[in-house]
């Protein structure tokens, strides 16, 4: 299955809104994604879950964001993924991914603090091993916070969120296909007809 090219671009403006365990040691990203069928309006449901198997490694950095403070409060301890759960249930606003790079990025957390908030090595990385960076900008109630992640794993997979399987290269393709129509103007994605669609199902 591997990672396929395109991916970071099926994630860009998508919205991180969980990270669980999953059988057999993977873990799931919870999202809301941009996503396009080759033929009519964009899907109603835009819930995703992007699966990452063959984990080595999973790290979370929660910190406050202090209103007039320049850099973020220090690390929220998190005693495991079901913290992390709970903390991602907790939330009143989320924000979207943006900046186009997620994979294989270790410069996106050289402002990490030595100690972060969360960190489970599931096994020593092996050949092939990727990273996958993740944040969301977010507020439970009238508290900021910022939410980061990385995710050190050799396989993906996709499903929707009534567990059926999405293969992830036609993910891929949903994604640039939206952003090729946003770009030329499609009226299908146009600022009105995203106004007019109803709400997306909620997560939780």
């Amino acid at each position: 299955m591997g990672v396929p090219d395109g991916l970071e671009v099926a994630l860009d403006e998508a919205t991180v809104v969980g990270l669980r365990a999953e059988p057999g040691g993977a873990v799931a990203l919870l999202l809301h994604v941009l996503a396009l069928p080759e033929a009519g309006p964009p899907d109603p449901d835009t819930r995703r879950v992007l699966v990452l198997s063959g984990v080595s490694r999973v790290r979370v950095l929660l910190r406050r964001d202090e209103p007039g403070q320049v850099d973020y409060g220090p690390a929220v301890p998190l005693a495991d993924l079901a913290a992390v759960e709970a903390f991602f249930a907790s939330l009143t606003r989320t924000g979207d991914l943006y900046g186009g790079e997620y994979l294989d990025a270790p410069d996106l957390c050289a402002d990490w603090p030595p100690e972060v908030s969360l960190d489970v090595a599931a096994g020593p990385a092996g050949a092939g091993t990727r990273s996958l960076y993740w944040f969301d900008e977010c507020a439970a109630g009238d508290e900021s916070f910022c939410v980061e992640g990385v995710v050190e794993f050799t396989d993906v997979a996709v499903r929707r969120a009534d567990a059926t399987p999405l293969p992830v290269e036609q993910f891929v393709v949903d994604g640039r296909r939206w952003w090729h129509a946003f770009r030329a103007g499609d009226p299908r994605v146009s600022a009105e007809a995203q106004r007019a669609l109803p709400a997306p199902p909620a997560w939780r």
